[in-house]
């Protein structure tokens, strides 16, 4: 067992908080104290403060720091001793240390929104990890923070405290209300809210053995989606984009060919932009996708090879997704192919609305995988193979996100029947 204190902003020049790093019996967990202290009164190798005349009160300091340790170290043997000998989880032990640190003995009962907020941390200390035993991505720990907030600001919009119990059907029913008319979100952005509430509570229930109200296992706290009306760039529109004369701006010279490869390959932004050289040998990219964990191998295209070798062998720089997809619609604008406009349907604040936009304004980042795997499609290839690529498990998952339309599925039966027709001729030939 050990417990180590650091400060939360070691150059900060006014006062920090200190937090204490305890490791005890495989676990690992950050626990804030009450105690604050400017970083240069801080003796970093002591975890402690300075022993100087510049800190007269440094004794009392050291000996609060010295009682928090003990009474770390007591709550978790104490809980051992009670527990046959099984160690607190880092949930289990937290008001543990409210209670013995902070509330002067008072027991604190776990709320969901306490429950929230130590999920997200044991998500971003590696502590909770996805369904494949990997650590859960930046973005998907964006995505628990953001949708925290939203149900802090529905608790003061409805006047009401969120707890285990009353996550329920009329909860649900009221707080998609709130997140319709009030916030004005779109469908799936919604249910991107509902989906995180879903996440959180089952490992409340499943991993900690928390009551929670079991309402939101019912079909009618579903999760809410529409498909996304969304684009693809067809191949004539990627060999415009790649005859783009972009030698006098690096910087979008470099964002249009990172796009290209992406159109090629089929990877997500998060693996095109840590994708090395040495992932690629035998003309073949081997990668494991970070989202997934899942190993996929891509032949490598012969633009993709193009591309490279422009580099020396090398891949282009890339940037921040955010930064890149604002360089993207800025290259994007420059070709006239994309300047055409295009309708986008989508539900927000439970009203059904249409923008028409130029294509170039909805180039981003994913717009290359869809890209790719549209393309590949229409291009003949089995979709059990596309899937292999792109990671989708069920062939209508597939088909929902691929960009084809009723004039494609036309031209794909047509050129079956002209096919059939040519070999049907061959075949009486012979």
């Amino acid at each position: 067992m050990e417990v180590s204190f650091y400060l939360k902003r070691p150059s900060s020049t006014t006062p920090t908080s200190i937090f204490a790093r305890i490791c005890y019996e495989g676990n690992k967990m950050k626990y804030y104290t009450p105690e604050t202290i400017l970083p240069k009164l801080w003796n970093t190798a002591k975890q402690r403060g300075k022993e100087s005349t510049k800190f007269q009160e440094h004794p009392e300091f050291n000996k609060r720091l010295d009682n928090i340790e003990t009474d770390i170290k007591n709550a978790i043997r104490k809980f051992i001793n009670d527990n046959a000998g099984k160690a607190p989880t880092p949930t289990e032990l937290k008001p543990l240390l409210d209670t013995a640190i902070r509330n002067n003995g008072k027991v604190d009962k776990i709320t969901f929104m306490g429950f929230f907020a130590d999920f997200i941390g044991r998500s971003e200390n590696g502590m909770r990890l996805g369904e494949k035993g990997k650590p859960i991505t930046h973005g998907t720990i964006k995505t628990y923070y953001t949708t925290k907030k939203c149900l802090e600001n529905y608790q003061v919009h409805a006047n009401r405290k969120i707890d285990f119990e009353n996550i329920d059907l009329q909860f649900y029913s009221d707080f998609t209300k709130y997140l319709t008319l009030t916030v004005k979100q779109s469908t799936n952005y919604i249910g991107k809210h509902i989906k995180v509430i879903k996440t959180v509570l089952r490992d409340a229930k499943i991993k900690y053995k928390i009551t929670v109200n079991d309402d939101f296992s019912a079909p009618a706290f579903k999760t809410i989606t529409e498909k996304a009306d969304t684009i693809y760039l067809p191949e004539y529109e990627l060999k415009k984009i790649a005859e783009l004369d972009l030698a006098n701006d690096s910087r979008l010279d470099h964002t249009r060919d990172l796009f290209l490869i992406g159109c090629y390959t089929g990877l997500r932004f998060s693996d095109l932009s840590t994708l090395r050289p040495e992932q690629i040998t035998g003309g073949m990219i081997a990668i494991t996708q970070i989202k997934t964990g899942d190993k996929v191998v891509i032949p490598v295209h012969e633009k993709v090879s193009e591309i490279m070798a422009k580099y020396g062998g090398e891949l282009p720089v890339t940037r921040s997704n955010q930064k890149t997809n604002k360089a993207l619609k800025d290259m994007a604008k420059k070709c006239e192919e994309l300047k055409k406009k295009v309708s986008i349907s989508f539900t927000k604040g439970g009203v059904l609305k249409t923008d028409i936009l130029e294509k170039w304004e909805l180039v981003t980042t994913h717009t290359a995988r869809r890209s790719f795997a549209t393309n590949q499609y229409l291009n003949g290839v089995p979709p059990i193979t596309i899937m292999a690529i792109t990671g989708h498990k069920t062939e209508s998952a597939f088909m929902k996100y691929i960009k084809v339309s009723p004039d494609d599925h036309a031209k794909i039966l047509q050129g079956i029947w002209n096919e059939k027709k040519v070999n049907e001729v061959k075949r009486i030939a012979i």
